[in-house]
């Protein structure tokens, strides 16, 4: 039966209803999205680290700046540092007197530096700690007690507040405790420290909503179980960033760490934040060469960036061991030093492309600049041959000691240090 006009127009009408209902939707949905992309601009949404663009944040560094050495401020650049010897206990030493001359300082550096401190709170006093006379390796001497949880929360709630309001503006980032997984970091239970995280954090945000908040960071592969355990009783949902120490025996070792953090961190519901890496380094006991060493450290930063870890925290900067940055004097930089200026300038500004390795232990990580391909190359197991794809159209390679050369063949040998090729 043909339509009649009102009819027609009726149907008109209802046409362009439902196109102003369908654009409002698709608007709604955009405006969604766009919220999300800009909550997470900074982190470039966290799932994928590798996909964005390497900051200068991503380098950091544990710097001990131990009193009674001279450690000028490093020689390098750096994205941020994490500080040590202003723990709960050495702020606070007894219930009734404080001390924050050290802290000062190190505040005053990071704001002459423009490099925003990490600042961990952590180990508690022995005239607060429900543990007094456990043993703990985390300070000088060595003192007992430190690793106990509270006696009393109101003694950490109290410890929280003072150090969030005397430092509002001038540190921003605060991770709640240390290797919560190591018996002489941390003997309480794994709830308690959950609600010290949740504490921390209403305090932290009430002082200043900017504040970032990074969760309990347990270490190496046996640190996963206790992870898996405070994001299951729902620590995650107090911080704004996962915090992990990735202590491995060699860097190619890292992805598949980072891969088991990831999955606990997607089981809990928490897979959206940022995972950041506030301390790893060397920890082997056997002898490592200034050169191995050169090429551990930026081996590391490149899969740890792969890998999704979107800021790296070394440890440490004037450590004296089998990995050195500095020679004793703490201003001369050793191999392994070098190598953590370099590798920055290879990587910032850089988008990685994605790392693969080949049967022979060569790998290759790709990064990406203004358009153009560039690629770094190495062999996990030593010095071999490696052929340079025709289609890179590759004119010159560049050494972790910052040396360039033009390139003159289609084969090259590599080893254990990186090379840049572009």
């Amino acid at each position: 039966m043909p339509f009649s006009r009102a009819r027609l127009l009726l149907l008109v009408r209802l046409s362009l209803v439902f196109v102003i209902l369908a654009l409002a939707i698709v608007r709604g949905d955009c405006q969604d999205h766009r919220v999300h992309d800009d909550r997470y601009s900074e982190a470039n949404s966290a799932a994928d680290a590798g996909a964005a663009t390497v900051p200068p944040a991503y380098f950091s560094m544990n710097i001990l700046f131990h009193p009674l050495n001279h450690v000028p401020w490093p020689s390098v650049p750096l994205g941020g540092w994490r500080t040590a010897h202003v723990n709960w206990a050495d702020l606070q030493p007894t219930k009734d007197h404080w001390y924050f001359d050290l802290l000062d300082k190190y505040v005053a550096w990071s704001l002459e530096h423009q490099t925003p401190i990490l600042m961990p709170l952590a180990y508690t006093p022995r005239w607060a700690s429900s543990d007094p006379d456990a043993p703990t390796d985390v300070e000088v001497g060595n003192p007992p007690g430190l690793c106990g949880a509270p006696r009393d929360m109101k003694d950490w709630r109290i410890f929280v507040r003072t150090v969030a309001a005397r430092y509002k503006g001038r540190i921003q980032y605060w991770e709640i405790w240390n290797e919560p997984n190591r018996r002489q970091s941390w003997t309480g239970s794994v709830e308690t420290l959950v609600e010290m995280t949740r504490e921390a954090a209403l305090i932290l945000k009430e002082a200043d909503p900017t504040n970032v908040v990074v969760s309990p960071a347990p270490t190496q592969a046996r640190g996963t179980a206790f992870l898996e355990k405070f994001l299951a009783a729902g620590g995650g949902k107090y911080v704004d960033v996962i915090g992990y120490h990735f202590y491995v025996d060699t860097p190619e070792e890292m992805p598949p760490l980072i891969a088991a953090v990831k999955a606990s961190m997607r089981r809990n519901g928490v897979g959206e934040k940022p995972l950041w890496n506030t301390e790893s380094g060397w920890i082997s006991s056997g002898a490592l060469s200034p050169e191995a060493g050169a090429g551990y450290l930026a081996r590391a930063f490149l899969l740890g960036r792969s890998a999704g870890i979107e800021r790296f925290y070394w440890y440490a900067w004037e450590i004296r061991s089998q990995l050195q940055l500095v020679q004793r004097n703490n201003t001369t930089l050793t191999p392994a030093g070098v190598a953590f200026g370099v590798v920055q300038e290879w990587m910032t500004g850089s988008r990685l492309t994605g790392c693969s390795a080949s049967a022979d232990a060569s790998w290759v990580c790709g990064l990406r600049r203004d358009g153009k391909d560039s690629h770094v190359v190495w062999n996990a197991k030593g010095d071999t041959a490696f052929k340079v794809p025709g289609k890179w159209r590759a004119r010159s390679i560049e050494f972790l000691d910052g040396r360039r050369e033009e390139l003159h063949s289609a084969s090259i040998p590599i080893g254990i240090e990186p090379v840049w090729i572009r």
